[in-house]
């Protein structure tokens, strides 16, 4: 099996997302590798909306309860975790920039995440950051 030293995972709160950190947390306990936990902001649709103080509040409410508990199930596994956040275009292209721009070796994703109906027309994030980077991506189903 290849050495893996950086490794990426897309969290967003839900059970599969979890199910992608904790085969991550395998991957990285046998190989030594440190997993960066990542949080795709949602920014709203139409352009020119401005972001009140609410919604600012409400989209880092969210982004704890998906890293919070993630960094706590790593570091209790001996795993090394760190986290970052994005946004500002579709969760798959989110993610592959950033996994791109940070020279990760391996993207740790859960399938079916919270993509709802939106999923049905537009394909999922799994998916398309499985088409879209070159680096090597393990889905957890």
């Amino acid at each position: 099996m290849a050495k893996f030293q950086k490794i990426l995972v897309p969290l967003d709160g839900s059970a599969n997302a979890t199910r992608g950190l904790d085969r991550a947390i395998e991957i990285a306990k046998s190989s030594g590798a440190e997993i960066t936990g990542f949080y795709v902001f949602h920014l709203p649709l139409a352009a020119g909306i401005k972001y009140t103080q609410k919604m600012k509040d409400e989209a880092q409410k969210k982004a704890v309860k998906a890293i919070g508990p993630a960094m706590n199930k790593t570091q209790k596994a001996g795993a090394v975790f760190k986290y970052k956040t994005g946004g500002g275009g579709s969760t798959g292209s989110e993610i592959v920039k950033f996994a791109e721009k940070g020279k990760f070796d391996m993207i740790v994703i859960g399938a079916r995440g919270m993509g709802g109906a939106k999923e049905a027309f537009l394909g999922s994030t799994s998916n398309y950051v499985m088409h879209k980077t070159k680096i090597p991506v393990l889905v957890v189903k």
